[in-house]
């Protein structure tokens, strides 16, 4: 007997064209579910699958394409992404961090690749999240347990296994605090009420699956991501799926496979200059006022400061230089409780804290450096320092890459 009846459950309940995954896929699939299930014959099959609606996300199961590796589309795409969060959470109120979403995100190298970004980009950790779900839990099983082999580190680049693994036995496990980082869901992307729960996300990953769906497959997908998409937000898509996107609704934002909305709405506004997603810079120092005759006695009032004077800033450099680091610090520490959004200060007392051997608390100051601006000269430049010093050679590599891109901008 045909498998025709069973294609056509893939067509209309899977929303995949049995067709797009290979001659023998579906025969495959399909005897591995008749075993499962006891069924004798490809007929009695078919009348299991017509009456179990599990079995068909069953079947569906073995007819997901697993194949992913780690930074897969190379380090740019995914350097970009943690740009774009960097300033996503940075223009955003406290706990209201970039929300990011993986769909399908087959054994969870995707993700992942998406957390050590972040990472090594010195985004703290409460200031995003990513969600990831696919169809298999078979998958999603293998993603949480986070241990792959060598053949998952294909893609060419920096080894990024031991600054973000450890060796277990003849596989590499992720560590902790970038686990933590990733929620695993089981949910079907061509199911209308796809994570109908969730709020919107300000990165959506769906690569390499539109060209596995049928059209109405991929109707329903692109309604579920249009919908919770962020008005402002970028859809990651291989550039040979651009074409099956709605005519008109997308556009692309660079050559990495980032795709905007067309029209977008005025929420857009958020500081963000695509295509290279760099973080907004520190808004401008206030005019100082004019000298008065005499200083006043007492300060009755509150004093509001956003960003420190450019005196206050520079005495505090003209300490330092002197050699007067204890007074530069706590010149930095005090001006940094009424400026606490001020980058160059965070980058000032980062510098202060490693002349005096404070290693740890130069890389916290110099991350929040960077967290407020990514664009922070003296910061990365620092941070490439300590990085070498601890013998992490994937975050110095990538530091030194953000920091060329700054020059060749700057670059008459």
């Amino acid at each position: 007997m045909s498998l025709i009846g069973v294609e056509a459950v893939v067509r209309e309940r899977l929303g995949m064209d049995p067709a797009s995954l290979g001659l023998s896929a579906l025969h495959q699939a399909v005897q591995v579910r008749m075993k499962a299930r006891g069924a004798a014959s490809q007929a009695e099959y078919a009348g299991l699958l017509a009456l179990d609606p599990a079995e068909a996300g069953a079947l569906g199961v073995e007819l997901a394409v697993p194949e992913s590796w780690f930074f897969r589309g190379g380090r740019q795409l995914f350097d970009r992404v943690a740009e774009f969060v960097a300033a996503r959470a940075a223009a955003r109120p406290p706990g209201q961090g970039a929300r990011v979403l993986s769909a399908p995100c087959s054994t969870g190298e995707e993700p992942y690749s998406v957390a050590i970004a972040c990472h090594e980009g010195f985004v703290p950790p409460d200031a995003y999240s990513i969600d990831a779900v696919d169809v298999s839990a078979r998958h999603l099983e293998r993603a949480t347990a986070a241990r792959y082999p060598n053949f998952s580190f294909r893609e060419t680049g920096p080894d990024i296994r031991p600054a973000n693994f450890r060796a277990v036995g003849e596989q590499w496990e992720l560590l902790p605090h970038l686990r933590r980082q990733v929620r695993f869901r089981h949910a079907n992307l061509t199911d209308p009420g796809f994570l109908g729960d969730e709020p919107q996300y300000d990165v959506i990953f769906c690569r390499n699956v539109f060209i596995y769906l049928t059209p109405e497959g991929r109707r329903k997908a692109m309604a579920s991501l249009d919908r919770l998409l962020a008005p402002d937000g970028m859809l990651c898509l291989t550039p040979g799926e651009a074409d099956r996107l709605p005519h008109g609704q997308f556009t692309a934002s660079g050559d990495s496979g980032l795709y905007r909305r067309a029209a977008p709405t005025p929420a857009v506004a958020v500081a963000v200059s695509p295509p290279e997603f760099r973080a907004p810079r520190p808004r401008p120092e206030p005019v100082p006022l004019p000298p008065v005759a005499e200083p006043p006695a007492v300060v009755t009032g509150p004093v509001v400061t956003v960003q420190p004077k450019p005196a206050s800033l520079e005495a505090a450099r003209s300490l330092a230089d002197a050699g007067r680091l204890d007074d530069a610090r706590l010149a930095c520490e005090r001006m940094l409780k009424d400026a606490p959004a001020s980058a160059a200060l965070h980058a000032l007392l980062g510098t202060i804290e490693l002349a005096q051997g404070r290693a740890d608390a130069a890389a916290e100051a110099f991350r929040r450096a960077l967290y407020l601006d990514p664009d922070c000269v003296e910061a990365l430049e620092q941070m490439i320092v300590i990085t070498d010093r601890k013998g992490n050679a994937a975050q110095a590599a990538a530091l030194r890459r953000r920091l060329a891109r700054l020059s060749r901008e700057d670059a008459p």
